[in-house]
């Protein structure tokens, strides 16, 4: 059942986009990403619950895909797994990545950013994913939102500093978890604190990751997910 239930829980650390307030134009000439073949960026994520970390690696190849009428760059990203394959767009100001965020769930085309939207702009997306495993039904519904905190903001990482940062803070709202079980269930208040920086050409600096998602079951509580993580980048090599 806990397996079960990750699974669905899984999806909600992404956040996709369809409906957006109207932005404040800032600068739509600056690119917050580097589709330049060769382009390397080493990460470290550091778990705030454990104190341990890892790194990892992601570097842009000279080759593309398309998916729904998009044409993504192949990236590869090297990590403790081994190697795999991580999906990037950029259409006009529109960022997507188009990713798995488990081995059970179909990938998707995740919208992450909106350079051009001014502070306070936001997007949102329903999101609705069912699951069936040995007979049981599992539907999670819920709306993600991002939305943009700062436009210019100065943040230092790794004993580098970037200028001109845009900060986007992920929120879930009104989640709901239901099931063909015959008895009650229900998701708790969920505890959440996402914010990520975006830096001109860099894309990804910083991201602060705090989600905590707890069910009740039959008045029992039971935490499906728990990530307290810090991912920052600790070097570059973009041509």
């Amino acid at each position: 059942m806990k397996k079960l239930l990750f699974g669905c829980s899984l999806i909600v650390l992404a956040a996709v986009s369809c409906k957006k307030t109207t932005p404040t134009i800032q600068d739509p000439g600056t690119s917050y990403m580097t589709m330049d073949s060769g382009s390397v960026w080493n990460y470290e994520t550091f778990n705030n619950t454990d104190t341990t970390s890892t790194t990892y690696t992601l570097t842009a190849t000279g080759t593309d895909t398309t998916v729904n009428s998009r044409v993504y760059r192949i990236f590869n990203r090297l990590d403790t797994s081994g190697l795999s394959s991580e999906y990037y767009n950029i259409s006009v100001n529109d960022y997507y990545q188009y990713t798995s965020l488990s081995a059970q769930l179909p990938p998707l085309e995740l919208k992450y950013l909106v350079n051009n939207a001014g502070v306070g702009a936001s997007w949102e997306q329903p999101l609705e994913v069912s699951q069936n495993q040995s007979g049981i039904t599992l539907n999670f519904n819920a709306t993600l939102k991002y939305t943009v905190v700062d436009t210019g903001a100065t943040i230092t990482v790794a004993n580098n500093t970037y200028n001109h940062a845009i900060q986007v803070r992920t929120e879930i709202i009104n989640p709901t978890i239901s099931s063909n079980l015959p008895v009650p269930i229900s998701i708790e208040p969920i505890i959440q604190d996402i914010n990520a920086y975006y830096a001109p050409h860099q894309g990804l600096v910083k991201r602060d990751f705090l989600l905590q998602i707890d069910i009740n079951l039959l008045g029992t509580i039971q935490n499906i997910i728990n990530n307290n993580t810090s991912t920052s980048l600790i070097s570059s090599n973009i041509p």
